[in-house]
């Protein structure tokens, strides 16, 4: 399921999460005003701490959720749990509150908190010496997928032409995927989000350990 282009007014007030890493954040803000992350420090408490963080989030501006124009997500890859219980959330609240969900790639929030403009490659740690890479190129059009997100076995070098700098999970964050919007390439609208699965990048581990003894169902 592709998003479909979508743009908010400056002022329009929305809740973004990254939860594809190992420091999940969620950030209330509008396009011209990102807002501070609100970091949950550790991963495994993210089912129990992410209403509380996003409650203390509307309380700190002083609005209820019902202000709320959008709910932007991270979408992958990464962290299966994460990923999961974060889209889960955001797909609960923007249902309830009848508003758009956008998503796009934690990598390319990343690439974004990194560029001042020209090509950026985006790299998580994937386990097992592998990463999860993306290439983008950010210029006055806006931003240019020059290799979408995808596992690359044994972290190797990419392959790019010229000059780039370099992203990695440190620079994820819920308040990066808000500056993203706006930007011509940047987050769009989930037509059903109901449907719309995230990407996982890998299976989890249990995932995988019953392919590697079954096979494929």
């Amino acid at each position: 399921m592709t998003p479909s282009a979508f743009s908010f007014q400056p002022s329009a007030l929305v809740l973004a999460l990254d939860t594809a890493t190992d420091r999940p954040t969620l950030a209330l803000g509008t396009p011209g005003d990102p807002g501070a992350n609100a970091v949950i420090l550790h991963r495994h408490d993210l089912s129990g701490e992410i209403d509380r963080v996003a409650r203390s989030l509307f309380a700190s501006r002083g609005v209820a959720p019902s202000a709320l124009a959008g709910v932007l997500v991270a979408d992958g890859p990464g962290s299966f749990t994460g990923l999961r219980i974060g889209i889960a959330f955001a797909k609960g609240l923007a249902r309830a509150l009848a508003v758009p969900l956008l998503a796009a790639p934690s990598l390319l929030g990343a690439a974004r908190a990194v560029s001042g403009g020209g090509v950026v490659v985006a790299d998580y740690g994937a386990l097992r010496g592998d990463v999860y890479r993306a290439i983008y190129r950010f210029d006055a059009g806006g931003v240019t997928v020059l290799a979408s997100p995808r596992l690359v076995p044994g972290a190797s070098a990419p392959a790019v032409e010229g000059a780039f700098v370099t992203a990695t999970d440190a620079d994820a964050s819920a308040a990066a995927l808000l500056g993203l919007l706006g930007l011509p390439g940047g987050p769009g609208a989930l037509p059903d989000p109901a449907l719309w699965e995230p990407s996982y990048g890998r299976p989890a581990e249990a995932e995988a350990r019953r392919l590697a003894r079954n096979g494929p169902a």
